[in-house]
C-alpha cells in the first residue's frame, strides 16, 4: 500500500510552493503523522507525484530540511525523518550564504584571489586577536594544526568590466579532518577562477550531511592584516561568522568582511544581494 504523502498546498495562496512545503514537511513531522514520522522514509520522487510539484523545487526542500535536522539523506537517494538532536546548533536561517551562488542567480562574473600570506597551516595557538577563538570554535587544541584559506572575493557584470572587490573571507579548516582541501581548493581556483568550499567538503565527507549555523552578524572591523590587501576598503563592512557541521563535528568556520554599500543582507537570513556601486 502507498503512504500517503499529501501536503494539501494551496497555489492560490500568495506562498510559493517551496514555502508552503516546507512548512507542511515539518508540520508532518512534528505532528508525528504516520509516513513522516522518526524512522519513516521519504522520497522526493514520490512527494513529487502526490503533491504536482516539481522535484527541483522538492529538492531544495529536502536540503533545507538536511540542515534544519528534520531529515537524513540516504545512500539510495531518499531520506529518513530522525529526531533532532537537541545538542546540534540550531539553523536560524532559512539561506545558506554563498557568494559564488549568489553570483550565479544574479548573472554576476565573482573571482577568488588567494592572499598567500594569509593562506597556509597554522597552529591553534598561532590565531591571535579576532582568530583568538578559532581552535574553541572548531573543537582544537591549542597545539592542533589549522588549515587557513584566505581570498579576496570580486565581482563584475559585464566580460570587459573591470573587477572590484565586494568581500574578504578567511575559512579555517581542522587539518587532521581536512587532509588535501587546501591543495585542492588551490588548485580549483587557479583552473575555474573560483572555489566551491562545499564541494572541497563533499568529497573529504561524500556520505555526510552537512549543515550551517549563522553564527553571528556584526561590525567588527577588518583586522589590520587583512585591511593591507584591499585598498582603499571602505569604511562601512559587515562582519558575517559561519560555522559548518557535519558527523565529524565543526569542519569549517568562515569569517567574511563584505562592503555594506554593495552587499545587502536580506532581513532575517544569510542571503544576500549584490548592488551596484552608486
Amino acid at each position: 500500500m502507498t503512504q500517503n504523502y499529501e501536503l494539501n498546498l494551496d497555489r492560490s495562496l500568495s506562498q510559493t510552493m517551496h514555502e508552503q512545503a516546507r512548512a507542511a514537511i515539518i508540520a508532518a513531522i512534528q505532528a508525528n503523522r504516520s509516513g513522516f514520522r522518526v524512522g519513516d522514509h521519504l522520497t522526493n520522487q514520490e512527494l513529487s507525484r502526490q503533491n504536482g510539484i516539481h522535484r527541483n523545487t522538492l529538492a531544495a526542500v529536502t536540503d533545507d530540511l538536511v540542515r534544519q535536522g528534520y531529515l537524513r539523506r540516504l545512500p539510495n537517494k531518499g531520506f529518513e525523518v530522525v529526531q533532532q538532536d537537541p545538542g546540534r546548533p540550531q539553523l536560524l536561517t532559512q539561506h545558506i550564504l554563498s557568494l559564488s551562488d549568489v553570483a550565479r542567480r544574479d548573472a554576476i562574473n565573482s573571482r577568488s584571489l588567494i592572499i598567500e600570506k594569509e593562506t597556509g597551516l597554522r597552529r591553534g595557538s598561532d590565531l591571535t586577536g579576532v582568530f583568538a577563538r578559532v581552535a574553541e570554535d572548531l573543537s582544537l587544541g591549542q597545539a592542533d594544526s589549522v588549515t587557513m584559506l584566505t581570498r579576496i572575493r570580486q565581482v563584475r557584470r559585464e566580460e570587459n568590466a573591470d573587477w572590484s572587490t565586494l568581500s574578504i573571507e578567511k575559512s579555517f579548516f581542522p587539518t587532521q579532518l581536512t587532509s588535501g582541501l587546501l591543495e585542492n581548493s588551490v588548485a580549483q581556483i587557479k583552473q575555474e577562477g573560483d572555489l566551491s568550499i562545499h564541494r572541497q567538503l563533499r568529497r573529504l565527507f561524500p556520505n555526510d550531511d552537512f549543515f550551517k549555523a549563522h553564527y553571528e552578524i556584526s561590525l567588527l572591523p577588518l583586522p589590520q592584516n587583512l585591511a593591507s590587501s584591499w585598498p582603499g576598503s571602505p569604511s562601512s563592512l559587515i562582519s558575517v561568522v559561519t560555522i559548518t557541521y557535519c558527523s565529524q563535528g565543526a569542519v569549517e568556520m568562515t569569517c567574511t568582511w563584505f562592503d555594506a554599500t554593495r552587499a545587502v543582507l536580506t532581513a532575517g537570513t544569510l542571503d544576500v544581494k549584490i548592488v551596484d556601486p552608486a
